[in-house]
């Protein structure tokens, strides 16, 4: 029997509203490190008219000194204070199944009210198994992008948010950042050292250790290490393992440490994570600094995803396409209210 459009149009909405809304931290793909992570920090966004404002402290305005006696005390009028601005935008993913690949896996759409019409048991399966695979490629496609552009600089559309790759960026003394100028705004530079010589042992360990210090002189230790896989490999020959006890004994040593994007290598008690969108992104464009080369220690408590939560809609047809459409829309910004909390470096 057929179904109406109504009920196939309430059908597709079920479906993504399962797949969806909603969803767990959990069920974020771990190949997607970034996008886990800043999720699990994520806030909800109630709306704003243009941006998301981070309130920072540029300077404590100390007019500190010593006194004796009757010598005058000085004072000063403080401006301790600026806001940076990050535009939200609306990321949209969207899908069309027309009438007629419906009929071809044996589903006749009828316009019609809802109810009108009652599938049979087996084409309510074969409905419901195209539907599941439709939506579950807007979920996988939308989420690989969203995470994709989380890293990009937002050069690369005129509606895109600006991402990783300019909020710590590899040239930090350079641009306007949340509606700040980074060349003037000393206060207002991640860290970053690029083309660090690896051919000594012991080179690339004592510049984390320099990016490591910068990071707690101006806000913590960082809690997230993401970094592309030529680093991770450079990172590992500087780790010596040695192993004496039982000597006599017969053992199994496995070269290979780690579990998928969690690489079993550490630095500062904090593990080092293979992001492989850092592939994806030198194949994508031509970096100055190739991401693949690069690492971050990132302080997620000073740099915050905020979204309002995903809609989802089922638009009318067109009168002249017999289809059935669904998308998503999620307004979205990433902010950071610390920039020299963070750091940058790669390899040469």
């Amino acid at each position: 029997m057929p179904i109406s459009n109504a009920d196939l149009q309430e059908l597709a909405k079920v479906s993504l509203d399962e797949y969806l809304r909603n969803m767990p931290v959990d069920q974020i793909a771990t190949e997607r490190p970034l996008l886990k992570k800043l999720m699990e920090g994520r806030k909800t966004f109630l709306g704003a008219k243009q941006n998301v404002v981070e309130n920072i402290r540029k300077s404590y305005g100390s007019n500190f000194n010593w006194a004796y006696g009757e010598e005058a005390v000085q004072f000063n009028k403080r401006n301790t204070t600026e806001s940076a601005a990050f535009p939200w935008r609306r990321a949209v993913d969207g899908l069309y199944l027309d009438h007629d690949r419906l009929f071809a896996n044996g589903i006749k759409v009828r316009e019609g009210q809802r109810g009108e019409f009652k599938l049979e048991q087996n084409e309510k399966v074969q409905l419901v198994n195209l539907l599941d695979e439709q939506m579950e490629s807007l979920k996988e496609g939308f989420f690989a992008k969203l995470d994709l552009e989380l890293h990009r600089d937002g050069t690369q559309d005129a509606d895109a948010i600006a991402g990783l790759d300019v909020l710590v960026s590899t040239a930090p003394a350079i641009g306007v950042v949340g509606g700040l100028d980074s060349a003037t705004a000393a206060y207002w530079r991640n860290y970053a050292k690029t083309a660090i010589a690896t051919g000594t042992v012991g080179t690339l360990a004592q510049e984390m250790e320099a990016a490591w210090r910068r990071c707690i002189k101006n806000g913590g230790s960082p809690n997230f290490i993401l970094a592309g896989g030529k680093f991770i490999d450079a990172y590992r020959k500087e780790i010596v393992v040695t192993n004496q006890a039982n000597a006599g004994n017969v053992k199994t040593l496995d070269a290979g440490v780690g579990s998928g994007v969690n690489t079993g290598l550490y630095f500062k008690g904090v593990e080092i994570i293979w992001d492989p969108q850092f592939e994806e992104l030198d194949a994508l464009t031509t970096p100055t600094v190739p991401w693949e080369k690069r690492c971050y220690f990132l302080n997620t408590k000073h740099l915050k995803y905020r979204d309002d939560d995903m809609d989802i809609v089922t638009p009318t047809r067109p009168h002249d396409i017999l289809a059935m459409y669904a998308m998503v829309n999620l307004r979205c910004a990433l902010s950071v209210n610390r920039r020299n909390a963070q750091a940058v470096l790669s390899i040469a």
